[in-house]
Order: C-alpha cells, then sequence, then structure tokens
C-alpha cells in the first residue's frame, strides 16, 4: 500500500537533465569550458566530458567548485546543493567548514583578475581561520571584549598579509559562532526534556536521562544532542567546560532524519528540523524519501495518541486534554516508531536504511 511508488531513476533523470542544462548554459555566458572547470578544481576531464557532467556530484565541494570556476555567487551555489543532492546549504556560523567556503567564494567573486585558484587554497585558508579562532580563544568565553573590535595580529611570521582577508572574516563573525545552530538545537531539546519528563512518571520506563535513552538513540546521536546547545564548542568530558576545539556537526542529512524518527517524529516535524539546519525537506519524488513519507502518514494515522501529546506539548494546543496514562502511551509510541517502521518495511522486502 504505502510503498508504491514511482522510480528513482526518474527523478535521477530529471535532475541530471537540469544539472546539464544549467552547466551548457553557464558554460556560454562566461565562456569557460568544462575542461577549464576540471583545470579549476582539479578533476579528470581530458577530452571526454567529465564526470560531474555525465552523473550528479555526490560532494557539496564539487558544487562550490564548480561554481566557483563559473564566478558563481554563494546563493546559486546553495540552491544547487540543496536542489540537486538535498545536502545542507553553506552557513556562515558553522566555522568547522562553511565560514571558510563563504570566504573563498565572496574573494573570488571579487578577484577581478581571476589569477587565483581560491578553490584549491581552502585548507591553507581554514588553517589560518582555526588561528584566528584560537587566539581570540579567550575574548569568545570570557566575554571581555567585543570580538569584531579585537585586533587580529596572530604572531605568527606563516600568516602575512595576503590573509588579513579571512582574519577579518572570521574576527567579524566570532560573536555569531556562540549561537551556530541554537535554534534547531533548542527545538530538539525542547523535544527531548518534554519526552524525559514524561517517561520519568511513566512507571513502566527506565527512561530519566540522555544517557538512558541508549537503544533508542545511537551514541553519536547523544553525543550531538549533550552539552550545551549554545555553543559550537566540545565539552571537556572532566571538567564540563567547554574546550577550544570545534564541535562537528553531523553532515549527513540522513542522519538528521533518523535521529528526529528516534524522537519519535514524523513527517511535518522532521521538515521543520531540516529547515531549521538548512537543509530541504523530506522529498517525495525521491523513491527512498516517498516511501517513508508513506509509511510515516501510515504509522502517523494509526497512532493518534502521539499526535495529540505532540498538539499539546509541542504546538501548544490547550485544547488537547491527556490523561497521564495517554500520554505514557503517546510517549511510548513515538520511541517505538523506527522499530515499528522497520518491521513494516520488512514486511515488504524493504531495507529500513534510517535504523
Amino acid at each position: 500500500m504505502f510503498f508504491k511508488m514511482g522510480a528513482k531513476s526518474t527523478k535521477e533523470s530529471y535532475l541530471l537533465r537540469s544539472w546539464r542544462n544549467t552547466l551548457d548554459q553557464l558554460a556560454a555566458e562566461t565562456g569557460t569550458s568544462l575542461a577549464d572547470v576540471c583545470t579549476y578544481i582539479d578533476a579528470a576531464g581530458g577530452d571526454d566530458t567529465p564526470g560531474f557532467y555525465n552523473k550528479m556530484p555526490r560532494k557539496r565541494s564539487t558544487f562550490i567548485g564548480i561554481g566557483m570556476a563559473f564566478r558563481q555567487p554563494a546563493d546559486v551555489i546553495n540552491q544547487w546543493i540543496t536542489r540537486y543532492s538535498g545536502k545542507r546549504k553553506l552557513y556562515v556560523k558553522d566555522i568547522s567548514e562553511d565560514l571558510v567556503w563563504l570566504y573563498l567564494i565572496n574573494a573570488n567573486l571579487k578577484d577581478e583578475t581571476g589569477s587565483a585558484n581560491y578553490f584549491l587554497r581552502y585548507e591553507e585558508y581554514q588553517s589560518v581561520a582555526y588561528a584566528v579562532f584560537r587566539e581570540r580563544w579567550d575574548e569568545i568565553s570570557l566575554g571581555l571584549e567585543n570580538t569584531a573590535d579585537v585586533e587580529i595580529s596572530l604572531g605568527q611570521a606563516d600568516y602575512g598579509s595576503e590573509y588579513d582577508g579571512i582574519k577579518a572574516f572570521v574576527a567579524e563573525h566570532m560573536d555569531a559562532f556562540s549561537s551556530a545552530y541554537a535554534k534547531p538545537r533548542k527545538f530538539l531539546d525542547r523535544w527531548l526534556r518534554q519526552i524525559i519528563s514524561t517517561c520519568r512518571e511513566d512507571p513502566e520506563q527506565t527512561i530519566s536521562s540522555l544517557n538512558s535513552m541508549r537503544g533508542w538513540l545511537d551514541d553519536s546521536m547523544i553525543n550531538f544532542l549533550s552539552g550545551d546547545c549554545s555553543t559550537v564548542n566540545v565539552i571537556d568530558r572532566k571538567t564540563g567546560k567547554r574546550s577550544i576545539n570545534i564541535k562537528r556537526i553531523p553532515k549527513s542529512r540522513r542522519k538528521f532524519i533518523s535521529m528526529c524518527m528516534a524522537l519519535g517524529m514524523t513527517a511535518d516535524d522532521i521538515d521543520r528540523f531540516l529547515e531549521m539546519m538548512g537543509y530541504a525537506p523530506v522529498d517525495v519524488s525521491d523513491k527512498d524519501e516517498g516511501r517513508l513519507l508513506a509509511a510515516l502518514a501510515e504509522w502517523e494515522n494509526m497512532h493518534p495518541l502521539q499526535r495529540a501529546y505532540k498538539n499539546l506539548h509541542f504546538r501548544g494546543d490547550a485544547s488537547v486534554m491527556l490523561s497521564p496514562a495517554e500520554e505514557f502511551s503517546a510517549v511510548r509510541e513515538m520511541l517505538q516508531l523506527r522499530s515499528d517502521l522497520d518491521e513494516a518495511y520488512r514486511q515488504k522486502g524493504y531495507e529500513f536504511i534510517y535504523l
């Protein structure tokens, strides 16, 4: 019933045709050939059409490099990333990777000579950005100064005036690092706290904290959800303080969908979170995701209590009235969601890729 979806190849063929049209149009408009793009991003090309023309690129960095070769702005590259790969768009508050890419994209646009290959210099600029971050760590952690006004000196001979632009760019966005991904993390924290609060009152549950949710959540999910949601810094396990190390944000969209479902979220809830993280919503035209949407809709219809619980606690619907027993049952349903879908998939002979 819910597994009768169109072929995935249909969507892939459409997207590939659209992508090729985009490349052909840009080549005609800019005079930059596909061979030039291959040289720019250091990819194989030769006399044949390059791989990124024959097949849709899988890496965000490939879209970034192609966009930079054609001297495209960040908003165009972000459209490619979300439309053609379903991955997260570039986010300036992500110092672990995206901040530097956005700086290089802008620098590439402003370089009228076109003599510098900013794409291939990512690693060295990332090193400079991290050095600036380390130097300004005291100001960030202690809040002694407005870091945007702090002079960036670095005091290292290896980083000369050539890097003044990236130094200033990092300093300008330094204060924003503390709130990176705060909105989606707060969304998850609120969801998590409510589930744990209900479980603590349920005599049939053993869940009383995040760590006690192992089995429902895997270790990587617990690591992402732990600590202060207002910081991008790793929490030192011994001292409980923020360290200078940057917490890597998972880049897998599927991983986030899986985590949402582990917390009992269905389609609308998952889409809200994905939007906050900069991802495209779950796509009905994709074979795997279309199958998932149909399965979630069927599961939702079979479990009305969990939706009433969500409307009451997460959407502020004061008209919903639930007894404690009904709330306990609703949370059990939510925590069982992934297992239920896994069983439904297996009965149909499909692999549940979100478990």
